[in-house]
């Protein structure tokens, strides 16, 4: 996208934690902006709670329920009630699913990632085997574990894209993601290009 990512329902200038770079400050390709960003529990979850929108190309005031099928199995997704904790090195979004077999119920994907002291870029990790009902797990897994991890990288990337743009008018992405007890890390960085400079 060549432009920052507008969520109507928030005004990210209200944030202190929010360091805009300066527009004399041309970052070049692969740079990092010049703040590593720390962002409180409750207002990542603020803006989560907008950006899950947009990882399931929901429309704005549509129904936040989505259902996923595979085959004769249904599967209802309360994307309003996904939530995010944070602790050390570990983020970990709670997915509010629904089926006939066990009613409601809440799954945590725990996603390993970096720390301040051990930065680990977008290398991020999580388990196969989630948490819950044996059979809804082993039918869903793949599908909840790749939710969560595009919800976490559209939440990183919503909030970059706040940050600047590059020297060539790009809004900055995630170079790293992180986490420490409360707090949401992201260093956001000038894209790559994909083509070779002239």
């Amino acid at each position: 996208m060549a432009t920052s990512v507008q969520l109507s329902s928030i005004d990210f200038s209200r944030f202190d934690w929010l360091k805009r770079i300066d527009t004399g400050l041309l970052l070049d390709i692969g740079n990092r902006s010049p703040d590593l960003l720390s962002i409180p529990t409750k207002d990542a979850q603020r803006i989560l709670s907008e950006t899950v929108r947009l990882v399931l190309d929901l429309p704005r005031n549509s129904t936040p329920l989505v259902v996923w099928t595979q085959g004769a199995s249904e599967l209802l997704i309360h994307s309003d009630k996904t939530r995010i904790g944070l602790s050390s090195g570990v983020v970990t979004l709670r997915i509010t699913v629904e089926c006939e077999e066990h009613g409601k119920l809440v799954i945590p994907v725990p996603i390993g990632v970096g720390t301040k002291q051990a930065p680990s870029g977008l290398v991020m990790a999580t388990f196969g085997d989630l948490e819950g009902p044996a059979e809804l797990v082993a039918a869903w897994s793949d599908a909840i574990i790749a939710f969560a991890w595009e919800a976490l990288l559209e939440i990183a990337r919503v909030i970059c894209s706040e940050v600047g743009n590059d020297k060539r008018g790009l809004p900055l992405v995630p170079g790293s993601i992180g986490a420490s007890s409360n707090r949401l890390l992201l260093q956001p960085v000038a894209r790559f290009s994909l083509m070779p400079e002239v």
